[in-house]
Formats: structure tokens, sequence, C-alpha cells
């Protein structure tokens, strides 16, 4: 091998490593910026994935007790029962409702009717698990209710143990107003999805009576949403056929 040979292996392998010198020192200094990017990159989809995958779909349910205008209409009597739930957690949901009823009495000793509204909030806990697209309700729930009344009193009938006849009934033409009452009801219901965004449904509850109006020589036997009242205990019961639609946002 000649001198001026070799001097040009030296000279190619000198050209050689200032070029891989130079990769080198532009991987060190431009390689960090990038990483930040590309990790953000993918914290920004993840957090992306994350929050569409853990919001919830918001349900406003909105309803009508079918079972207790259809008594009404049969006993010559009005009533309306409207409600409205929201799911505002999982599946725990707010309940709203609002009544109003003109209720006509006529028993062995009174003729009235009783006038007024009522007002309920609670809250219901879903116990049933859906499948697939299915979306039904197996609920448990608690409600406060509050109503405010006026009685008039058509006529009455001294009460007579042992008497032969019945005596006949006094008319008076009474008003017993600004008459309150507050209870708490604990009930489960089943709601089924028969159509789109419609349901079906009925409950059942257990009414506990905190207070109402006491009237002179007046005895409460009808609350408006409590329904009748027991004398000997301050429980109720009752039972809901209603109708609802769903709306989604």
């Amino acid at each position: 091998m000649t001198k001026k040979h070799s001097y040009q292996l030296f000279k190619n392998s000198e050209i050689k490593i200032n070029i891989l010198y130079k990769i080198i020192l532009f991987l060190v200094i431009f390689l960090p910026f990038t990483y930040p990017i590309t990790a953000q990159q993918k914290t920004d989809t993840i957090v992306k994935d994350s929050i569409i995958k853990l919001r919830q779909p918001i349900k406003i349910r909105l309803g009508f007790d079918v079972g207790k205008y259809v008594w009404a209409k049969l006993n010559q009597s009005e009533s309306y029962d409207y409600y409205i739930d929201a799911n505002f957690y999982k599946l725990y949901y707010l309940i709203l409702s609002y009544g109003y009823e003109k209720h006509f009495t006529d028993n062995n000793l009174l003729n009235y009717h009783t006038i007024g509204s009522y007002y309920k909030i609670g809250m219901m806990y879903n116990l049933y698990d859906n499948w697939l697209d299915m979306d039904n309700d197996i609920d448990i729930g608690i409600n406060y209710a509050f109503a405010h009344f006026d009685y008039l009193l058509h006529s009455y009938r001294i009460n007579q143990p042992g008497a032969i006849y019945i005596p006949e009934p006094i008319q008076v033409e009474q008003s017993f107003n600004n008459n309150t009452a507050q209870w708490l009801e604990l009930y489960t219901q089943i709601q089924v999805e028969t159509l789109k965004h419609v349901y079906l449904g009925y409950n059942i509850g257990l009414k506990y009576l905190i207070n109402y109006s006491d009237i002179d020589n007046f005895t409460v036997t009808y609350i408006p949403g409590f329904f009748n009242r027991n004398t000997y205990s301050r429980f109720g019961f009752g039972m809901q056929y209603f109708i609802s639609y769903r709306l989604t946002f």
C-alpha cells in the first residue's frame, strides 16, 4: 500500500466520523423536545376516551297516574297526579310530584267534598341491572309529602247506635278551609318500557302521617294524596298505576 493510498483511506474515515458525530449531536439536541409532544398527545387521547366512557346520559321522565284518574271518575270525583323524575347520579333519581283532587265522600254519617293539592319530593334507586338495550326499572324510594286542602260539609247524620231507623241527614253546607297534612312514603315500583321511551308501571307504598289539621266537630277521614285516613292509626297504604315518557340528553 502506497503512502498516498493510506492517506486517502484516513481522509475518508475522518469524513465518515464527522458525519456520524453530527447525526449523534442532532439526535441529542432535538430528540428530547419531540417526547413531550408525543406524550401529551397520548395523554389527551386517554383523557378524551375516559371522558367519553365516564359520561352518563341524563334521563328525565314525565308521568301521569292513570289509575287514580279512572278511579276518581268512577266515584264522582276528580284526581290529577303528575310527576317528574331525573337521574342525578348513576342509578339514583330525584322525584317531584304534584296532584290535585276533588274527592266526594258519602257514608252513613257524613256527606262532603275534599278539595285541595299536594306536593311530593323524594329519591329512588333502581335495583334492576338492565342488559342489552333494555331500559326497565325495579325501584325503591322515599317521599316527603305536603297537602293543602278544604272541606265542604254538605250534610251529616247523628250517630245513634241501636236505632231501628236511619236518621235523616241534617243539611249544613259548612266549609272548613286551610287545612294541611304532612306524611312520609316508602314504596317499591316497577316500570317497563313497552314502546320506545314509553313506560307503564305501578307502585305499592306504605305511608306514615306525620301531622294534620285537627278540626273541631269534624272527623278527618280523607286527605288528598294520602287517601283514606285510618282513625285508629297514622299508617296508610297506597297503590298507583301510571304511564310515563322518558327524554334522554
